[in-house]
């Protein structure tokens, strides 16, 4: 399979994730590149409450940097998933998540994973 092919099925993946979810009313392509060294793909996915997720995923040869960052209407961080580099205290460094105001260790996380958790957190409200 050709780098452009696999490319275009990463983004056709995670988008055929949050449409089957069926949890977001628009799914937006904010931007994607494929070349050969660096993919990027960032989406803004609107949640049917009217909240957001912001999928962000950046593959290179020797770094893999992801956030997933869902918030409200209003732009307040509900959570935030990602594994920048920083609070090398936690015993999952560099996974971390930002929730009520603190960091929380956390695990490499998958759209997937992240769908399920805002399902969860949906139906408790």
């Amino acid at each position: 399979m050709e780098k452009q092919e696999q490319g275009t099925e990463q983004v056709q993946g995670v988008v055929l994730l949050l449409k089957q979810s069926k949890l977001f009313s628009d799914i937006e392509v904010l931007e994607f590149v494929d070349e050969d060294t660096i993919q990027l793909l960032k989406i803004k996915a609107t949640v049917k409450d009217g909240s957001v997720l912001y999928v962000t995923e950046l593959h290179a040869a020797s770094y893999q940097k992801y956030s997933y960052h869902w918030q409200k209407e209003n732009g307040d961080v509900l959570i935030r998933w990602d594994n920048a580099p920083h609070f090398k205290e936690l015993k999952t460094f560099p996974y971390h998540k930002h929730e009520n105001e603190g960091i929380l260790p956390s695990h490499r996380i998958s759209v997937d994973e992240v769908i399920q958790e805002i399902k969860m957190r949906l139906g408790k409200r």
